[in-house]
């Protein structure tokens, strides 16, 4: 993973916790870096380690920790410049989720290592949608759903989520119900 989702849960652990808790954090990691490069690509397993340590410090499990995160995640990259990528496919929540893909194709640009998730929208009336969400990487669905829920905050919009396709129970991909709320 690209060191920016690394260097988004360090943010995230100081703005909440102080660098305190990311010192402790670090070491239940066994994690060396204090900071991360954010286009530099790390190991996959340095990040599920800090989502394990950070469950270990917050008593959260992990699929909590990145919910949280993937909440946390919308307001990290918009202040990255990523806002302004997002905000290209237009300003409703349903316009940036089907926007997901090509800001992705457009980080790929300056990130030509990134293995980004896949993300279809199947519209199926009455306010009512599923969320195909593509992944090499095992268990990010629930930072999938915090991310939901982070963009119709962003956007000033309520949604209701539920995970209805589970990759881990051997479905070929996860699956959200998403519905707009009045």
């Amino acid at each position: 993973m690209y060191g920016m989702v690394n260097e988004g849960i360090r943010t995230f652990i100081l703005t909440n916790h102080g660098a305190e808790a990311w010192r402790r954090i670090c070491a239940r990691a066994g994690v060396q870096e204090a900071e991360f490069e954010k286009m530099t690509s790390y190991e996959d397993e340095l990040t599920y380690k800090l989502v394990d340590a950070v469950g270990e410090f917050t008593g959260l499990d992990a699929q909590d920790v990145l919910k949280v995160f993937g909440k946390y995640w919308v307001d990290f990259a918009g202040g990255s410049g990523f806002r302004h990528l997002m905000r290209l496919s237009g300003p409703t929540f349903i316009e940036q989720v089907r926007g997901l893909d090509d800001l992705h194709d457009r980080i790929i640009l300056s990130m030509p290592h990134l293995k980004p998730p896949s993300f279809e929208l199947e519209d199926l009336g009455g306010e009512t949608f599923l969320l195909h969400y593509y992944s090499d990487r095992d268990g990010l669905a629930p930072m999938v759903e915090g991310l939901l829920h982070g963009i119709a905050k962003d956007t000033g919009e309520e949604i209701d989520v539920e995970q209805v396709a589970f990759r881990s129970e051997g479905a070929d991909h996860d699956v959200f119900r998403i519905r707009l709320l009045a």
